[in-house]
């Protein structure tokens, strides 16, 4: 359990660090995009992209330290719910707009984005199963993991975008 657990978490790790940090870099261009998606927001756009910001890296930081690692899958899952529910309202109401995830910038919300999100939330549970049974692990186990988990998050993480490539090209 300690390995898949260990992939769990820096996987989750991995998803709210790639994305938190374009948004720290154009936080002006991210606080937009929320005033813009979010109907009625206006003052409070500037502290709910800040408090985004905070809670992804928080919940990150959370899954690495151990005695806090259950908060930090809590947090997790309660940022991938609202996301989920934030991007199915989007692309209702706002058909067409960027998502968001990585900043301002990305693709149009699309069911990619849903279907990336409930991965995410199927790892969450896996992990959180898995870290019932796991003792502390070792430092090698982080260092032989690391680089996978990381490139799983960031593939699915950009699954919106994948998805848009690899779709085939209208034809008139």
């Amino acid at each position: 359990m300690n390995a898949v657990d260990v992939f769990g978490r820096l996987c989750l790790l991995a998803t709210f660090a790639w994305s938190a940090t374009p948004k720290i870099v154009n936080f002006t261009e991210f606080r937009q995009h929320v005033a813009t998606t979010i109907p009625g927001i206006g003052f409070f756009a500037s502290p709910l992209a800040a408090s985004v910001i905070a809670t992804e890296l928080g919940a990150g930081l959370c899954l690495m330290v151990y005695p806090l690692r259950i908060i930090g899958l809590a947090g997790a899952a309660f940022l991938l719910t609202s996301f989920t529910v934030y991007l199915f309202a989007v692309m209702r109401i706002k058909p067409g707009t960027a998502c968001g995830c990585v900043g301002a910038d990305g693709t149009a919300v699309s069911g990619a984005h849903l279907v990336r999100n409930l991965i995410l939330l199927v790892a969450c549970g896996v992990t959180w199963w898995a870290t019932v049974d796991s003792a502390s692990s070792s430092l090698s186990d982080y260092a032989v993991l690391a680089a996978p988990a990381t490139a799983v998050a960031i593939a699915v993480l950009h699954l919106g975008e994948l998805a848009a490539l690899l779709r085939p090209a209208a034809t008139d």
